[in-house]
């Protein structure tokens, strides 16, 4: 509905135009009975429609599927029922024999006159006929409607253009940012089962709850990796579910915390936005040998999301380093193009803590 209310507003506004700038408007809605305005008020309104159909129609359908014959023959069509319908529209024939109108003002016609007494001659044609505001011969005709056609062409053209050149932005981002879970989830995944293959053997309580934590996260990745934007709450339920394996991996030398207040019901988030945050603080916050620190917070305010990962860096391992740094450039060109100025990123990084400080207006 979003979408609409421009178009709502603005065609009101654009058919303004032949009003106001007719020279049959004296302030009325009688210039509606001048069959010249007539004319020129359809023309205008069939250039409005032809933008929309060309654009929603016409380039999708036929322009952009290479269909460029079809293509043309509708365009020359368009142009031609712009140019004539509006004269079959109207009562009043201008192309009657001999006649060679000449512009007289507002009014459309001089009433008959009266008696003997001969019209004015300021409002007589040359053949003793009264005069009508000039529409002048089928080329005049041809050539008034060719800019507004040309340009109602032209900016249809223009307008798709560009929304096909956006398209292809966030595919290209979609699928980038896909290219990279999926790259990385197999080896997060080989290091998940093995740590549940550890607990089973060790018969631990804690195996059944991994199983069932995997389960969730891949079952998440399946059904929601091709959507544009999912409930908050089930994308917090992931985090969770991808943070408690990744504490499976660890032990008591880790202090982790989380946090997480606020109400989630009715906001939506685009999906993994937010993991390759919380991935690189297990990558280099978690270390056996030393006393490690990871703390997340999920705060959520009046619409904003605040996000915050902290870890020492504990680890310099760099197996898969240049992945994880892809990783962090798509979210963060990810996170540009989803919540153009509707976000904010902080990240600081001292050599000793990593720290990362994410607000989303998810308004």
């Amino acid at each position: 509905m979003k979408k609409l209310w421009p178009h709502i507003i603005l065609i009101p506004l654009l058919l303004t135009i032949p009003i106001v700038s007719s020279p049959d408007f004296d302030g009325t809605l009688s210039v509606f009975r001048v069959s010249p305005f007539q004319r020129e008020f359809i023309r205008f309104v069939l250039v409005i429609i032809f933008f929309y159909i060309n654009l929603n129609i016409f380039l999708p359908k036929l322009y952009s599927r290479k269909k460029y014959g079809l293509f043309t023959v509708c365009i020359i069509l368009s142009f031609g029922l712009m140019v004539f319908l509006p004269y079959y529209l109207t009562s009043q024939n201008i192309f009657a024999a001999g006649s060679s109108p000449v512009r007289i003002g507002p009014s459309e016609m001089i009433p008959p006159p009266d008696g003997n007494r001969p019209p004015p001659v300021e409002n007589m044609s040359p053949d003793g006929n009264p005069a009508r505001r000039n529409d002048g011969s089928y080329y005049q005709m041809i050539f008034a409607s060719v800019l507004p056609f040309l340009f109602s062409f032209l900016s249809s053209l223009f307008i798709y253009r560009n929304m096909e050149k956006k398209e292809l932005e966030r595919s290209k981002a979609k699928a980038e940012l896909l290219n990279l879970k999926y790259q990385l989830q197999p080896h997060f995944l080989f290091n998940i089962l093995n740590s549940v293959y550890s607990l089973t053997l060790m018969k631990s309580d804690d195996a059944p709850n991994g199983i069932l934590r995997l389960s969730n996260v891949m079952r998440y990745v399946v059904q929601e990796s091709s959507k544009d934007f999912v409930d908050l709450s089930r994308e917090i339920e992931y985090l969770k579910d991808y943070t408690a394996l990744q504490l499976i991996r660890t032990d008591s030398s880790l202090d982790f915390s989380y946090t997480e207040e606020g109400e989630t019901e009715g906001l939506q988030i685009a999906p993994f936005i937010l993991i390759n945050f919380i991935e690189n603080a297990f990558k280099y916050g978690f270390n056996a040998e030393e006393n490690s620190k990871i703390s997340i917070k999920i705060i959520i305010n009046d619409h904003i999301l605040s996000f915050n990962v902290f870890n020492h860096i504990v680890s310099q391992n760099t197996t898969g380093d240049n992945s994880l740094k892809v990783g962090m450039k798509n979210t963060i060109e990810h996170l540009k193009q989803v919540y153009p100025e509707k976000h904010s990123l902080n990240v600081r990084n001292d050599g000793k803590n990593f720290d990362v400080n994410l607000k989303i207006d998810l308004s």
